[in-house]
């Protein structure tokens, strides 16, 4: 049995093997279909533990018509950590502080929302599977891709990590690497797939949202009830709106009592949602960005911006951004203070503690959780300057005296 897409502004409604992502009547997004009564009923319940993959573990709460192929598609990816801060937290004086490490098998959080779009290309006999990314969805489809055995094509913005181009040249992906940013990258990929029978598996794809939910899920399973607060990267959208709808099913469940307040943070060089949060807009607008340490999240013309204003609106939250010094500090920081690599992105949730606790949008008394969305491995070079290399000493106990002295 396929599964319906519908229209929320205007009530379009089509079957999933249309191919469509994006209402033809209005341009707004598609979303999935649930039956709500049984929706809420396993959200109601004792929430399911760990499995071999989330999409098993997940299995009733999405949209899978054929659960024999997830072993076709799974890479592993598993519910991920959520850690209790043990400085950084205390430090800043807030009681409850928590990191949820979104980081698969790729080392980003796409995997989440990855390996549902793969599984949904094998449902429906796509010939081709396709994203414009910034580097790290590109390398999660590329991953999925070659598990799946289906072809992938990646569009990539110029400006992108070469560890994050390398990880989608390995697993075999057709790299097109595009001269211009995310906004170019997505309209000649959007080009493409009008004329080729490829699934776009990057932001407005419908199963992605579907898959990435479950990160809200696992939150509540975890730690029993809703935190007061939750802090999310927030580039193109989709890990935002994400949450918002994972914690409105669970509240209409019956399963917490009150939604998260939900802050999304951007980088001060790429801020189109922030700035038009700031002007009371409830749209966003591409605008011109900076140049920046960091080449995730910057997107400046997010697909699901609009509804990211819309879920901090509506939770009580904001959208707010860090400059690159701030997430520059909180790399070392989290390395030095809690073991955690964070990539540039990965980290500007925990970098905007600071300015939210002082801005009293957090108080200390609170259980706030930031998600840390990508490893450091990601972008190993701005954490750590060629000239912080250590040399090479003689191999004598008195070399690592002088050494230790210094």
């Amino acid at each position: 049995m396929s599964h319906r897409l519908h229209c929320r502004p205007c009530k379009y409604e089509t079957d999933e093997t249309s191919g469509e992502m994006i209402c033809p009547v209005c341009g707004a997004p598609l979303w999935v279909r649930y039956d709500e009564a049984k929706l809420h009923e396993v959200l109601a319940a004792t929430m399911p533990g760990p499995s071999d993959s989330l999409l098993r573990q997940w299995k009733n709460v999405l949209p899978i018509n054929n659960e024999s192929l997830i072993d076709a598609i799974t890479l592993g990816e598993q519910e991920t950590p959520l850690l209790p801060s043990l400085r950084i937290g205390p430090a800043l004086g807030i009681k409850d502080v928590y990191f949820k490490l979104e980081m698969g098998h790729t080392l980003s959080l796409k995997d989440r929302g990855t390996s549902l779009c793969l599984l949904k290309a094998v449902e429906m006999n796509y010939e081709c599977v396709c994203i414009a990314s910034s580097g790290n969805n590109a390398a999660s489809v590329a991953a999925y891709a070659a598990r799946a055995g289906i072809p992938a094509i990646v569009f990539i913005q110029k400006t992108v990590s070469s560890s994050k181009i390398l990880k989608s040249v390995a697993h075999g992906a057709k790299v097109i690497r595009v001269d211009g940013d995310m906004a170019v990258a997505s309209k000649l990929c959007a080009q493409m797939v009008a004329r080729r029978r490829w699934m776009n598996c990057g932001g407005p794809n419908p199963f992605r949202v579907a898959a990435k939910r479950t990160a809200g899920f696992e939150i509540v399973r975890r730690l029993g009830r809703a935190p007061d607060a939750v802090v999310v990267p927030c580039g193109g959208g989709t890990a935002l709106v994400s949450m918002y709808e994972a914690f409105k099913e669970l509240k209409q469940a019956g399963a917490i009592a009150t939604i998260p307040r939900l802050y999304g943070v951007q980088l001060a060089a790429c801020n189109p949602t922030e700035q038009a949060f700031l002007e009371g807009r409830d749209t966003v607008t591409p605008i011109q960005t900076s140049p920046s340490l960091s080449d995730a999240i910057m997107n400046n013309n997010p697909f699901w911006g609009n509804y990211d204003l819309k879920a901090a609106r509506e939770t009580g939250g904001s959208i707010t951004s860090v400059t690159d010094a701030q997430f520059v500090e909180m790399i070392r920081t989290l390395g030095k203070q809690e073991g955690l690599f964070a990539e540039p992105a990965g980290s500007v949730a925990v970098a905007a503690l600071f300015q939210l606790l002082a801005s009293g949008s957090l108080k200390s008394g609170e259980t706030v959780v930031c998600t840390i969305t990508g490893h450091g491995l990601n972008a190993p070079q701005v954490a750590v300057k060629q000239d912080e290399l250590p040399e090479a000493i003689p191999p004598t106990v008195e070399a690592v005296e002088n050494l230790l002295q210094m």
